[in-house]
């Protein structure tokens, strides 16, 4: 009997020394994470709903889904530590971190990277009786390049400028209003740089004959000798409702950032959180395959030190700009 005792004693004062270990650990943790997303009827809006379940049910920190402008606002966003997690593209990331382009003389270089995310594929969607059938085809036509701060108006406009297509006029819509204004006759053209399928355009293409396009070869060779983080890639076919060819096209990666001065351990837990539940995310959206450790070999910039603990422990190969500046 007594020694039941002691060794019920025992465990109770382990138990007891190890909860104030543990709570200590997660006593500079992040009470709430907001994610910074993208418009609602795009990839962003959806994954990162599937995010802040892995964040709500794996790591026990309520989180929120944050309709945002995109990639180059969310980038904003992490940098003045107004949300914890932000989605973004490369593209943007290249030019935030130097402080060219976009970012006009102001260095966001705050951000640092957790995990790659999946490829956005850069394609325009036009309803199947429109004349157009090419970029060259959008000279005098009214243009949806998507929400603004988003990766399709980024690249919209250096297509744009690279090409010399001078389009009638350029709006900048949510993906779900983008949609319902093609099936009006309202814009001509819909442009999309963001993972496949695109919720709004799969339903837009069910209910609207719709006909999609991407870019000749020349154009492909002209877009990634000028712009170091696109890269040649094809659609498949069969994405959409009658998209019965494959789409050649330009791609450019995602990747998910914090704030340089998130905790370690935190980032740490966050980033095995999201590998570890990878069959998860593929359920909320199927570019959640595409979220591997061995796919942040094409993130060339510089991680979170928690997320780099992460890759070294695995063995993953890395690259010299993963190294966080000190």
């Amino acid at each position: 009997m007594k020694r039941w005792v002691v060794r019920c004693v025992g465990a109770a004062l382990a138990l007891a020394l190890a909860v104030p270990v543990w709570a200590q650990a997660r006593a500079n943790w992040p009470r709430n994470i907001t994610i910074g997303s993208a418009s609602i009827g795009g990839v962003y809006y959806v994954v990162a709903g599937g995010y802040a379940k892995v964040i709500q049910e794996k790591l026990g920190i309520p989180a929120s889904n944050r309709v945002t402008g995109g990639p180059v606002q969310n980038i904003q966003l992490v940098q003045a530590k107004q949300i914890e997690l932000g989605l973004t593209t490369m593209g943007p990331a290249y030019e935030g971190l130097r402080g060219i382009g976009w970012a006009q003389g102001t260095r966001y270089d705050a951000i640092r990277f957790t995990w790659p995310m999946y490829t956005s594929f850069a394609h325009w969607v036009t309803r199947a009786d429109s004349p157009i059938r090419s970029v060259a085809d959008l000279n005098g036509r009214v243009v949806d390049l998507g929400p603004r701060g988003g990766s399709a108006e980024f690249v919209g406009h250096k297509v744009f400028s690279l090409f010399g297509i001078r389009p009638a006029r350029i709006v900048n819509l949510s993906f779900a209003e983008g949609a319902n204004a093609l099936r009006d006759g309202l814009v001509d053209a819909n442009f999309g740089v963001i993972g496949i399928p695109v919720p709004a355009w799969l339903e837009l293409s069910i209910t609207r004959p719709v006909r999609f396009f991407g870019f000749t070869p020349e154009q492909i060779q002209r877009l990634t000798a000028e712009y170091p983080y696109l890269a040649p890639a094809a659609i498949r076919a069969n994405v959409y409702r009658g998209q019965d060819y494959v789409i050649r096209t330009v791609q450019m990666w995602n990747a998910a950032i914090v704030h340089k001065d998130m905790p370690e351990d935190f980032v740490y837990e966050l980033t095995k959180a999201m590998f570890d539940n990878r069959e998860l995310l593929e359920q909320v959206h199927p570019t959640g395959a595409e979220t591997q450790p061995v796919n942040i070999y094409y993130i060339n910039a510089p991680l979170h030190p928690g997320a780099l603990r992460y890759y070294r422990e695995r063995g993953v190969q890395l690259r010299p700009a993963h190294q966080p500046p000190r």
